[in-house]
């Protein structure tokens, strides 16, 4: 099966970061193909500029190894002109984005955004967050 990881996905899972196991599992054992968008390194990069990754260790020293057997996914005009159309509450961009990505070129968009998997329109996969109650 093929997935457009989330970022918050992707970088656990790089870092071997807690996530639940259903989550691990899922991508060690159903995913053939990963897939991440180019702005998921952008939003990691921007949170890890502003503070908000204590203890990760610069971008320019593990992200090119963390992409490594990804294929990277460009949004095109027409997935961008989706994403900003959407009739949706949800004002998060890249999630909006990675969602659009995902239905055109029919991957999986596996992600842990609450929000998110109350909408429609792409294929997604949500596992809770290692942080969400149980």
């Amino acid at each position: 099966m093929k997935a457009l990881l989330d970022t918050g996905v992707w970088f656990r899972r790089y870092h071997g970061l807690p996530m639940r196991p259903t989550l691990r599992r899922f991508l060690d054992k159903e995913i053939t193909e990963f897939h991440l968008c180019p702005l998921s390194v952008s939003e990691i990069s921007f949170k890890w500029q502003r503070g908000r990754l204590p203890g990760v260790p610069d971008p320019a020293k593990w992200l090119p190894h963390s992409l490594e057997n990804f294929v990277l996914e460009n949004p095109s005009a027409n997935a961008a002109q989706q994403a900003g159309q959407w009739d949706w509450e949800h004002g998060d961009l890249v999630d909006r984005i990675l969602a659009a990505i995902a239905k055109e070129q029919d991957l999986l968009l596996v992600h842990t955004d609450t929000v998110l998997k109350k909408l429609d329109g792409f294929p997604q996969k949500y596992f809770p967050n290692v942080s969400d109650s149980k």
